[in-house]
């Protein structure tokens, strides 16, 4: 069984999607600790419901984010085919803790990678009259919201929506989309091998895509 850690910053429904299927058996990984960086994060209350490892490491408690991030590897003691997972985790991933997971550290975005990196992501859509918007799940490098993207859901984007209806159109996409890429992952169909996704066995050119 494959080790699972998990970074958030905020509401944490994401964390809260992935823990549920683990409960639930819809996935099968061992959780080996959870970590959020804001102690006002209202994901917090969430993980008082679950029997899981968890603690709170908030930024602002050190001089400097390199401090920080040691603090965090050393919490996190990533090992061999750890995987980390980022659940809206709003602070940047040093290279030394990519290194130290080999590559295995994944995020999801809500766009249609690579366009609109970065926040305000649905504001973006609608200011662009966009017809199609959605949400990404990659691997991580040192760039912000960069790296090798495994799959990605699709909306259709209809003229009368806004960012709040796009939000929450959105965010059981993401949970969809997370526990999509999870089950590849699980059944070992997936690894990264020289910054490419290969996925049984073959390179994936495009991002698998959900509808």
């Amino acid at each position: 069984m494959k080790n699972l850690s998990l970074l958030f910053s905020g509401r944490g429904s994401n964390v809260n999607s992935i823990l549920s299927h683990i409960i639930k058996k819809r996935l099968n990984f061992n959780v080996k600790i959870i970590v959020c960086d804001n102690k006002n994060a209202a994901g917090i209350k969430i993980l008082e419901n679950y029997n899981f490892n968890y603690t709170v490491l908030d930024t602002r408690s050190f001089a400097n984010k390199i401090d920080f991030n040691i603090e965090l590897k050393n919490i996190l003691s990533p090992k061999k085919n750890d995987i980390l997972l980022l659940c809206g985790y709003m602070n940047k991933i040093p290279e030394h803790l990519i290194n130290a997971y080999n590559g295995n550290i994944i995020n999801i975005h809500p766009s249609l990678l690579p366009k609109y990196k970065g926040l305000n992501t649905h504001e973006k859509v609608i200011q662009n009259n966009d017809t199609e918007h959605g949400c990404s799940v990659h691997f991580v490098t040192s760039n912000i919201d960069d790296g090798p993207i495994i799959a990605q859901y699709h909306l259709p984007i209809k003229p009368s929506d806004d960012k709040i209806s796009i939000a929450e159109k959105l965010l059981p996409l993401e949970h969809k989309l997370y526990y999509e890429v999870l089950k590849i992952i699980e059944n070992d169909r997936i690894v990264l091998l020289n910054n490419e996704v290969i996925l049984d066995g073959v390179v994936l050119k495009k991002p698998i895509k959900y509808i």
